[in-house]
């Protein structure tokens, strides 16, 4: 099979790799549409801790075959990526927080992703989708997760006002579930005006560029004390801080973007926690019990009924034997983007 491979930092490959064999309660997918996640991109700009590996976890395609103890059934069936692999022995998994697990694996940074042609993963990892979801559609349902997990984990509830720092993939995620959820208010801030524009139409109530604007002193305005809750999206400490300033007293915020590991944030972002009594919360993946979880099950509800724009989300579509190139161009920033799908077979997903 056909796979791009990252060989080392800054190092993808397109070759020739032996097509897998599915094991005991495995499954072979013949991988139709998969889209490229920023921690891909850090991956290949920063490296990573294993070499060689296929990158990949939002993907979707077909079951082309089944391993010893798996339904035969299942051959054909269109299906999605679940990427985390769960002990389900642990405390942390009886308990149900499957992203805490003591000995997790994830399909695409700790073992082979959908990068390929083909992919084999365990039979609980595959999300079986209605026979008419689009494939491009079907790879995104992992990054919707992530934003409606940022929601429960914000306790947000219908008629609450909120602020989305940051109009890439997992913010417009967040501004549509907002949406679909009921805020009163959606405020989405960025500093591209074509991501804006994107939220707009995605839900969003207002939109404000960060490099025009102050934009606590304007959320001020707009809502009198700030939101209920905030969504950091973004992953910068500059946003972090607006957050903390934009949010209600005994709001909540919600880191969803990776900060910077090299950055640092002053101390005042601590008396500033507690003179408003703010709850600080992070993100990590997006499970729930039963797994996967509702966020999964929610996702293809809402692909399905329309209120999730899943073709709104993407912006390139390029053969998977381009994926060298893309990431090239991404890192040094050379290409603009929301969703890249990388279609393996070098055609339409659905072709």
């Amino acid at each position: 099979m056909k796979a791009a491979i990252l060989e080392d930092k800054g190092r993808l490959t397109y070759r020739d790799l032996p097509a897998p064999v599915p094991g005991p309660g495995n499954v072979l997918l013949r991988v139709k549409a998969t889209s490229i996640c920023g921690s891909d991109i850090l991956r290949f700009a920063k490296g990573h801790r294993l070499y060689p590996l296929i990158l990949g976890h939002e993907c979707a395609g077909i079951i082309e075959s089944v391993g010893e103890g798996v339904s035969d059934e299942l051959v054909g069936r269109r299906a999605a990526l679940i990427p985390l692999i769960p002990c389900f022995q642990c405390d942390q998994c009886e308990r149900g927080l499957y992203s805490a697990c003591r000995s997790y694996s994830f399909i695409g940074s700790r073992q082979h992703g959908g990068f390929a042609e083909f992919l084999e993963l365990p039979a609980r990892n595959a999300l079986l989708v209605p026979d008419d979801m689009p494939f491009e559609h079907a790879a995104l349902i992992e990054p919707s997760t992530v934003a409606r997990h940022i929601l429960d984990l914000g306790d947000f509830r219908a008629g609450q006002s909120a602020l989305v720092l940051g109009a890439g993939s997992i913010g417009l995620m967040t501004v549509q579930w907002l949406r679909i959820l009921g805020a009163s208010q959606i405020i989405c801030t960025d500093l591209v005006e074509e991501n804006l524009q994107a939220a707009r139409e995605l839900g969003a109530h207002v939109t404000l560029n960060a490099r025009d604007v102050d934009v606590p002193g304007e959320v001020l305005k707009l809502t009198g004390d700030g939101v209920d809750l905030a969504v950091e999206a973004a992953g910068a400490p500059q946003t972090l801080m607006q957050a903390v300033h934009a949010t209600r007293p005994r709001g909540t915020i919600v880191c969803g973007g990776n900060q910077p590991l090299d950055a640092s944030l002053p101390m005042t972002l601590i008396e500033d926690l507690m003179r408003r009594e703010l709850r600080l919360m992070g993100c990590f993946m997006s499970y729930s019990a039963p797994f996967p979880g509702h966020e999964w099950t929610e996702s293809v509800e809402k692909i399905q009924s329309g209120e999730l724009n899943m073709q709104a989300m993407i912006s390139h579509r390029c053969p998977l034997s381009d994926a060298p190139r893309v990431f090239a161009d991404i890192a040094a920033h050379r290409l603009a983007h929301r969703k890249i799908i990388l279609l393996p077979d070098g055609r339409q997903a659905d072709a």
